[in-house]
Formats: C-alpha cells, sequence, structure tokens
C-alpha cells in the first residue's frame, strides 16, 4: 500500500536499532529489558521506562539521557501501532521530539539525537493534519544531517531508507536506494534486525516474493520475539500462498487477507520500522 507525499513515515518502527552509546546509560534503566518491552508491544512496561529515563534525563540534563529518553518513547509508538492505538502513538511521538529537540540543544553534533527526532517527526506524520506536508522535509533533513556528522550511523541509513521507500518518485523516492541505504546498515551492524525487516517490505512491494522471504527470515533468525516481524513474515507468506495463513503463525489483527495478499492497517505499517 501507498501514501503520497503527505505521508511519508518511519515505522521505528520505532523500527530502529537501539545505538551503542545508549547500551552504556546508567542503571536505572536495563536497555535490554526495555527492547524485550518493544518486542512484546509491552506498553505499561515501556512507560515505566519512560518515566525513569525522564527523571534521569531531568537530573543529569545531557544530551545522552534525553536521546535514550527519545528512543524509548519511538519504541512506545511501535508498541502503540501493535495495539492499534493511534493516539498512544501520536502523543508518544510528540513527546519524543521533544527530548529529541533537547538532545539537540544540548549537543548539537549528536548524529543520534538529529536521528531520532527526524525518526519521531515521521511517526507523527500519519497522525496528524498535513502531516507530510508540514514535517517531511524536516525530518529527512534531520536525518540526512545526522549521516552527514556520523557515516556510521546505521539508525540514520534505516531511516533513510524508509524515506526513500515511502517518498512516490517524482518526488525523489525510489526504491533502488532504498535498498542501497539498506544494505549499507547490513554492512555496518549485520547483527540488526531491522534492515532485513526494511529489506523485506521493499521486496514485497516489487514483487519479489522469494527475497522478501529470504530477508524477514533473516529478521526472523535475529530477533525471533518482535512483534513487527510477525507481522510482516504473515504478509511476505500471504502473498507467496495465495492469502494462506501459515502453519505455525497465527494473522495478526492488524492483517487482513485480500484477494491473496496480506495487507497491513495503515497505522500498523506507515511508521519507522527502527532500532
Amino acid at each position: 500500500m501507498r501514501l503520497g507525499f503527505g505521508a511519508i513515515v518511519f515505522c521505528g518502527l520505532g523500527l530502529v536499532a537501539a545505538p551503542v552509546q545508549a547500551q552504556t546509560v546508567d542503571d536505572k534503566t536495563d536497555l535490554a529489558a526495555v527492547r524485550k518491552a518493544r518486542d512484546g508491544s509491552d506498553i505499561a512496561a515501556l512507560q515505566k521506562a519512560i518515566g525513569a529515563a525522564r527523571q534521569q534525563a531531568q537530573q543529569e540534563s545531557t544530551a545522552r539521557a534525553y536521546e535514550q529518553l527519545a528512543l524509548f518513547y519511538s519504541w512506545l509508538c511501535e508498541a502503540g501501532r501493535g495495539h492499534n492505538d493511534n493516539k498512544l502513538v501520536k502523543q508518544a511521538a510528540e513527546e519524543g521530539i521533544e527530548a529529541a529537540k533537547r538532545a539537540v540543544q544540548l549537543d548539537p553534533s549528536s548524529s543520534e539525537a538529529h536521528r531520532l527526532g527526524g525518526d519521531l517527526l515521521g511517526q507523527l506524520i500519519p497522525h496528524v493534519f498535513a502531516g507530510g506536508m508540514r514535517y517531511g522535509r524536516q525530518s529527512t533533513s534531520e536525518i540526512e544531517k545526522a549521516i552527514q556528522l556520523d557515516a556510521n550511523n546505521v539508525n540514520a541509513y534505516i531511516a533513510r531508507a524508509a524515506g526513500y521507500f515511502y517518498t512516490p518518485s517524482n518526488f525523489g523516492g525510489s526504491h533502488e536506494k532504498a535498498v542501497e541505504m539498506l544494505k549499507k546498515a547490513v554492512s555496518l551492524d549485520a547483527t540488526l534486525d531491522t534492515p532485513h525487516i526494511w529489506l523485506a517490505q521493499v521486496y514485497l512491494e516489487d514483487n519479489k516474493t522469494s527475497d522478501a522471504l529470504r530477508e524477514i527470515n533473516e529478521a526472523r533468525q535475529l530477533n525471533p520475539e518482535r512483534g513487527f516481524t510477525l507481522h510482516v513474515y504473515e504478509l511476505v507468506f500471504a502473498k507467496g500462498n495465495k492469502g494462506r495463513v501459515s502453519k505455525d503463525r497465527q494473522v495478526s489483527p492488524q492483517i487482513e487477507i485480500r484477494d491473496g495478499r496480506g495487507i497491513l492497517n495503515r497505522g500498523d505499517v506507515l511508521g519507522w520500522l527502527f532500532f
């Protein structure tokens, strides 16, 4: 499915990998536990982690602390999409944007702060009037700034790929460039599942079902617990098997089968899958 330029979005997915630098932030927050909450769409656990991260950021007033807070808001967006809670996604994106802005103020040279700002703007787009026109270019600008500041920021390449994927070709979108960015992300960190989730979506859109299946299976192997991976797997399986549901999986509530194709509801697929 496609929307026009006004709906360029980034599923961090909340679909982005946890930035390496965030993994050393203080013991008040167990990053692995918070990531597990994201994978399982555990809203209560994510909100608890956000409360602790917000307190830490207010006490420390450092860019790294606000980056972690913004990251958790991005993950809450992904969990909200898993529950079809658009109000929660909008609120989390808006509050995450403010955290990312504060991180940029504290450290304008932080690539990750700019990436998070661009990601969260993308997650907000489908939930506000004329979101793409209001925030699309700003989102892209922030992500490109992130790449300029750190050519090895893997999440920035994923985010930029998502933008290329959803933007119409006459506005600069390109599946070829999306694939190029995602392959760059894989080359920077082969342990991340997110680039493979996005590659599966691009290949599925291009009717390259076998390539899509290869990529989503790679994502499942790298992180079998992530809920969004299941959603995309079901899409790929449905298309490759004329609408049948896989024996070991149940179609999630966000997916319906139409004419042999799995279709994700708008609020579920159109966001940044990250981190």
